[in-house]
């Protein structure tokens, strides 16, 4: 009887020293990979990233469908992801595997997310995720290919983007200096909300807008 416990008890610390090797393991392979998108976000190029794109996905970087893709990654790397920036892979839920499958078809149905956290400066941050698959032992990261109607939603939205932009621009430029400077003096005391609401009230435009508009001026006064 001594002896059947002491052959349980070996194989109980043999399991467990298995599954440490094991998580150990994962999170070599999950660092890897976090290291090697961060460089590959850094680098801005299409090629970079896809590097990391599971083989059955690259259609999807291509063409009118991967339009928005190609666009995402040159702006995920502006500014760089500093070297500090915390990343974590977590298990996606059923239902969440396949999401935006009305305006999205998946090549490949990814089981896993990254979630990149990213402080830019001490009160600025952006938070990005990536779909992932395990292909053999290395993630890789599943794109998805825009519809149709999807490729003219985002077109649409992106020109609507380039008139706001050029809006915010023009009104930025023409700000009293009066309104100038008491946004300004809001916005370098740290209330930049309350920056953005003295504008939209003052200058009549919405709080979106309002919030580009002041951003453009905060900008100029650096």
């Amino acid at each position: 009887m001594r002896r059947s416990r002491q052959f349980t008890l070996a194989g109980a610390l043999g399991l467990a020293v298995c599954a440490t090797d094991a998580a150990a393991q994962n999170a070599y392979y999950d660092a890897a990979f976090a290291r090697s998108l961060v460089a590959a976000i850094n680098a801005r190029t299409v090629e970079a990233r896809a590097a990391l794109v599971h083989p059955k996905a690259l259609p999807c970087i291509t063409g009118e469908v991967g339009e928005w893709w190609r666009e995402s990654v040159l702006r995920q790397g502006r500014p760089p992801v500093p070297a500090d920036a915390t990343s974590k892979i977590t298990p996606l839920s059923p239902d969440d595997a396949q999401a935006a499958s009305d305006r999205f078809d998946w090549p490949v149905t990814p089981t896993h997310v990254l979630q990149l956290d990213i402080n830019d400066a001490p009160s600025k941050s952006r938070t990005l995720l990536f779909r992932l698959v395990q292909d053999g032992k290395r993630w890789v990261e599943v794109v998805p290919c825009a519809k149709p109607e999807t490729v003219v939603a985002i077109r649409a939205a992106r020109a609507e983007t380039a008139r706001r932009a050029e809006r915010a621009k023009a009104l930025a430029a023409s700000t009293w200096p009066a309104l100038r400077e008491r946004v300004l003096a809001l916005y370098r005391s740290g209330s930049r909300i309350d920056a953005y609401k003295l504008y939209a009230r003052e200058s009549g435009e919405d709080l979106t807008l309002a919030r580009e508009v002041v951003d453009l001026l905060a900008e100029g006064d650096r």
